[in-house]
């Protein structure tokens, strides 16, 4: 052994001791050490590609489902709508709903007070017609689509309305928040959403150095035969439901006509003006 290699005595004060060296683990300890690491390792081999494939399927989905809104000109629904304004929950509206691209739609509430809202791009001036039973019932309004008296105790004006709208936050939000690492996919779990197949897919958001997304937790349900974003829930960071969307008995392609979009409608009660 050379010199370099011993170690000097320490003197105690009462004579020479020799330092040993340390004794090792137990061999069954070294080997659950070495079991507990080669697991680790294990699982991150396994969970990485894991999470790469559930990246891909949801950018995968989205194609889907933007071929799919693209392949229709118009549809019917009952919109179910519940949504908080002003940190307090508002009561749930089902809404039947006609819609036609590029931006015709009307809505008739089925709940409560008749109600009507008709908005056509390019047509009434770009106001949106709406009527209400009541003292005021004969008389039919004209608005800006995002005037205050609309967007009292509303979250969304109209031209938000529709698959559209869902799929336009999706494709600007998830691309970004999967390159720049700030999403979790919770979970893509087939399930029953209103009675029907559907693909649930749960997402959170944690945007940094000063991007926003639309939500910082969502659940969306996206009927397996249209492809389409058949519901949607909306949570704040403080986990509160802020909206929540959804549309039953739709009908794709229902053969919608201009008078389906008229205010001339003998099935509407818009009055003339």
């Amino acid at each position: 052994m050379s010199a370099s290699s011993r170690r000097a005595p320490i003197d105690s004060g009462k004579g020479i001791r020799r330092v040993t060296p340390a004794r090792r683990a137990p061999a069954r300890l070294r080997f659950a050490a070495a079991l507990a690491a080669a697991a680790f390792f294990s699982a991150m081999f396994f969970i990485a590609p894991a999470m790469a494939g559930q990246d891909e399927k949801l950018l995968a989905l989205l194609g889907q489902m933007e071929a799919s809104y693209a392949r229709i000109q118009d549809y019917t629904a009952v919109f179910q709508k519940k949504e908080r304004w002003r940190d307090k929950p508002l009561p749930e509206e089902r809404i039947m709903v006609k819609f036609q691209k590029p931006m015709k739609v009307y809505m008739k509430w089925l709940d409560g007070p008749a109600k009507e809202a008709l908005y056509v791009n390019g047509e009434y001036n770009n106001k949106v017609l709406a009527r209400c039973d009541g003292l005021l019932g004969l008389v039919t309004w004209t608005f800006n689509p995002t005037d205050s008296a609309l967007m009292d105790r509303n979250r969304h004006p109209i031209t938000d309305l529709g698959f559209g709208f869902i799929i336009e936050m999706m494709r600007r939000d998830i691309p970004v928040a999967l390159d720049k690492g700030e999403i979790e996919i919770v979970r893509m779990d087939e399930e029953i959403f209103n009675g029907r197949p559907a693909t649930t897919i749960e997402l959170r958001f944690a945007p940094k150095d000063g991007r926003w997304y639309y939500t910082s937790h969502a659940i969306f349900h996206v009927d397996k035969e249209y492809l389409l974003p058949v519901g949607v829930t909306c949570y704040d960071e403080r986990e509160v439901m802020q909206e929540q969307y959804s549309y039953q008995d739709v009908k794709l392609n229902a053969g919608l006509s201009e008078n389906d979009f008229s205010k001339g409608n003998k099935d509407y009660r818009f009055c003339p003006f």
